[in-house]
């Protein structure tokens, strides 16, 4: 790959695109600079993460927290909390604790709240979106330690200061995202307890030990667009400078050897053109194997990003329907 845009789409990957994708990538992103060919300050100052989103949702309140630690070191832990129109329900509101996508390297507290907002809104529960520590000024496991802080903060404080239905209470993310909330789940479970009822992964990192070498995607769509081979490695690289983290579960729960049965029922929404495809599989074939329920959505000639350019691709809008349904069942039936 060049050093310099333009980027056209590689020829391996045209004709298997989505229409609606690539009329967009052509028009507006194959002359943009690839984030991991330029510093990383300049990628967090340049503006939207992935343009394509639709609008926010109507909700009822948005309200910002900072929170200090109970159980490691550093700063207070910065959240956004998005309350639903409506009465609370008896018990106290449902909620969501949700992580952004970025590679643990780029992303804030700002960049998924029209997902956010979808999920308040149709889901008709709270959604707490964490604004966790990023890479490489803080490496692993800076942003699992921030992840598990949030969700003591909701357990405790949270609950009241919210109005909170612990016992409802879910997770979800896209991409290093995913990769946060599938971790929560299973240090949870780990710990001694079943905390969540639901985890919704997008495009889930689950195995940082995957590579063109030894992944079938990986190798199949080295090229593709969002999120090529080298992309990924460099935010890896990032996370995880320390090579023997690669297959701490923590970093890759696909490799986790704890009890998968304990573990909530799951939603996934994958890429069909993603080099995290077979991982995002694999990861809910582990949980299909321990009896979990599971429910795994491909999105035909997508790649990396759909889940987060809801105003131009159907399959974005449909992702972000499926978690939304996929919520509220599990707050209100």
């Amino acid at each position: 790959m060049s050093s310099q845009p333009p980027y056209p789409i590689h020829e391996s990957i045209l004709p298997k695109l989505d229409a609606q994708y690539r009329d967009f990538y052509n028009e507006h992103l194959v002359n943009k600079q690839q984030v991991h060919l330029q510093p990383v300050a300049v990628s967090r100052v340049g503006g939207t993460l992935i343009p394509g989103s639709g609008p926010l949702q109507e909700v009822a309140s948005t309200v910002d927290y900072s929170l200090p630690r109970k159980e490691s070191h550093g700063p207070e832990v910065k959240l956004r909390c998005f309350t639903p129109l409506g009465k609370k329900p008896e018990g106290g509101w449902p909620v969501c604790i949700y992580f952004h996508g970025g590679g643990w390297v780029l992303g804030n507290i700002d960049t998924e709240n029209v997902i956010a907002s979808h999920l308040c809104s149709r889901g008709k529960s709270v959604v707490v979106a964490v604004d966790y520590s990023l890479a490489p000024e803080n490496p692993f496991p800076a942003a699992v330690e921030d992840a598990w802080e949030a969700t003591l903060w909701l357990l405790n404080e949270g609950k009241e200061i919210l109005s909170l239905n612990v016992e409802k209470l879910a997770t979800g993310g896209s991409s290093a995202g995913a990769n946060l909330a599938a971790v929560m789940c299973q240090r949870a479970v780990a710990r001694g307890t079943k905390l969540f009822k639901l985890q919704l992964l997008s495009v889930p990192v689950t195995d940082n030990t995957a590579d063109t070498t030894n992944n079938s995607t990986w190798k199949e769509y080295k090229h593709t667009p969002a999120l090529p081979a080298p992309k990924m490695l460099w935010y890896r690289n990032h996370y995880l400078p320390n090579k023997e983290d690669w297959s701490n579960p923590e970093a890759s729960p696909l490799l986790w050897e704890g009890d998968w049965a304990k573990l909530p029922p799951a939603c996934l929404v994958i890429g069909e053109l993603d080099v995290l495809r077979s991982e995002g599989e694999q990861f809910a074939e582990s949980l299909e194997a321990a009896g979990v329920r599971t429910e795994v959505h491909l999105m035909k000639g997508q790649p990396h990003p759909f889940i987060a350019m809801d105003a131009v691709l159907q399959a974005g809008s449909r992702a972000i329907t499926i978690f939304c349904e996929a919520l509220y069942r599990v707050a209100y039936q």
